[in-house]
């Protein structure tokens, strides 16, 4: 999941570009179907260097990657990423000031939302932002990170159209 700078600094400057745009139209429009797959799993492998400890690795379940039509759009599931031994989790809500504070650059680099705050969540506390693309991350208290609903351009709206076997 490591990829190389120029790539992400290539997909970076195309969600700018991107969300540019969307703040003149009032909506982004979907991401193109050949850099989907690959924008968000640098989004999840920057979250999980920025969250690692001791070394962690994350791993992506690939039975969580999905892609499905709505009535308007072409919807895609990156998938959830479980590090391979859970984080300590926050005591309590206050306790998560530094998780919140290690994770924001990388969601502001990839245009997601700040998170200033923990979202309840049965019972727990989670962290929860979106991007404008509607893609939602989620990430629990272990360290599970989750990322679903991106709008992306892709005609037909398939795994096979997205690159994903």
């Amino acid at each position: 999941m490591i990829t190389s700078i120029g790539r992400r600094l290539t997909h970076v400057v195309s969600v700018g570009l991107l969300l540019s745009l969307a703040a003149c139209t009032g909506a982004a429009p979907p991401l193109p179907a050949d850099g989907a797959v690959s924008h968000y799993e640098d989004v999840a492998t920057e979250l999980a260097a920025a969250m690692a400890v001791d070394g962690t690795a994350w791993v992506l379940a690939p039975k969580t990657r999905k892609v499905a039509a709505d009535e308007e759009s072409c919807l895609y599931t990156p998938g959830t990423w479980t590090p391979e031994e859970r984080l300590p989790a926050p005591p309590d809500e206050d306790s998560w000031g530094p998780r919140i504070a290690a994770v924001n650059p990388v969601l502001s680099q990839y245009g997601f939302e700040e998170i200033d705050s923990v979202t309840p969540n049965g019972g727990r506390s989670i962290l929860k932002t979106t991007d404008e693309l509607g893609a939602t991350v989620t990430i629990t208290p272990e360290g599970e990170v989750r990322i679903w609903g991106a709008r992306v351009d892709a005609d037909p709206c398939t795994a096979a159209t997205l690159g994903i076997q």
